[in-house]
């Protein structure tokens, strides 16, 4: 089973996912996002860089765990609702 669960968040994520977040709201979200980041790192130093990217990556796994966790979560629900 979990070969199969595996292969439909591999699946959800690369041929769903963007179908979900085309929306109005995402991209308000994300408008110039990448712009304002440059500007606030460019007045980073060297030492500040380093740490925030530690975190980030941090912060960017532990996302990637939650949302696998609630994909999981919804092929569970999914399966018992099927009666599987």
């Amino acid at each position: 089973m979990k070969t199969l669960i595996e292969t439909l968040y591999f699946y959800a994520q690369e041929h769903r996912t963007a179908d979900y977040l085309n929306t109005r709201e995402y991209r308000r979200c994300t408008s110039g996002l990448e712009e304002e980041w440059e500007t606030f790192r460019a007045a980073l130093t060297v030492e500040q860089e380093r740490r925030l990217e530690s975190l980030l990556v941090r912060q960017f796994e532990t996302g990637c765990l939650e949302d696998r966790a609630s994909f999981l979560a919804g092929v569970s629900i999914g399966l018992e609702l099927a009666g599987i």
